[in-house]
This record gives structure tokens, C-alpha cells and sequence, in this order.
């Protein structure tokens, strides 16, 4: 009987491992940072659950940015720059996934996001209790993969 406590608390201690390293594994692609107001920004939403959480905490976030395809799918690979009413630069970032959430200072900010050269703008006035949202929509190419195949 002695022998096979050992046993158990080694599977008991390689499960409590996983179950503290497979959260951490599944939100790897979150990135979390500071703007240059010293304000929280969080960039995500890869996959199903990574994108459910994202939604989730948008509600409580000031800014929300979303980069789709006009089709409605997601888009990462794009490039974010947030200026103030002054001009001065907010936030400057390489978005490598769909979802930005910024904590923005109420206020007036322009909001530019460029992918593959094309860029676009957008104004939003950030008010204390009214969470903003902004999509950007880009124009690409279907996929090739999924267009018919003429009869031969």
C-alpha cells in the first residue's frame, strides 16, 4: 500500500502541472502592453476560445478593434496606429491577430490600420462609460482553394 502513494501523488502532481501549464500554453498568442499614456492594450484572438475571451473582456475596454476580411473572416498581419487630438502617437503596433482592446483616456482619437499597403482611418470620441468599437474591413482575395473547379 505504501508503494502506491508514491505512484499517485506523482500522476496527482503531473496533472496539477498540466492543468497550471495548459492555460498558459492556450493564451500564448495574447499579447499584453502598455500604450504611451502608460494605459493597458491586450492583442488577440486567435482561435475559437482565445477569440470568446477577447469578446468577453471588450465589453469592459474602452477601445475595441477588430480586423476582418469583408467576407467576415479574421484578419491578422496588420499594422495599428492610434493618435490623440493633439497627434501625438498612442499606440503604434504590428497586430499579428485579430482583436485589439486599448484602455484609452476619454477623448478624441484617430485610428489608422494598414494591411498589405492599404491603409485605413477611423475617428472615435473614447467617453468614461461608453465602450467604442471600430472594425476594420479589407478587401481580400478569396482563397483559391475554395473556388469551383471548372467540368473538364
Amino acid at each position: 500500500m505504501n508503494g502506491s502513494l508514491p505512484g499517485r501523488l506523482l500522476v496527482l502532481g503531473i496533472a496539477a502541472a498540466f492543468t497550471v501549464v495548459t492555460p498558459f500554453a492556450a493564451a500564448q498568442s495574447v499579447l499584453e502592453g502598455r500604450t504611451a499614456q502608460d494605459r493597458r492594450f491586450i492583442a488577440g484572438g486567435i482561435g475559437l476560445d482565445e477569440s470568446e475571451q477577447m469578446k468577453a473582456t471588450a465589453r469592459n475596454c474602452p477601445l475595441s478593434i477588430t480586423v476582418a476580411a469583408k467576407s467576415g473572416a479574421y484578419l491578422a498581419d496588420s499594422h495599428i496606429r492610434i493618435e490623440d487630438a493633439r497627434g501625438k502617437t498612442v499606440l503604434d503596433m504590428q497586430l499579428d491577430a485579430p482583436y485589439l482592446l486599448v484602455d484609452l483616456a476619454p477623448g478624441k482619437y484617430n485610428v489608422e490600420a494598414t494591411r498589405q499597403g492599404k491603409r485605413q482611418q477611423r475617428s472615435v470620441d473614447i467617453s468614461a462609460n461608453m465602450p467604442a468599437k471600430i472594425v476594420f474591413s479589407f478587401d481580400v482575395p478569396v482563397d483559391r482553394a475554395l473556388e469551383k473547379v471548372p467540368n473538364k
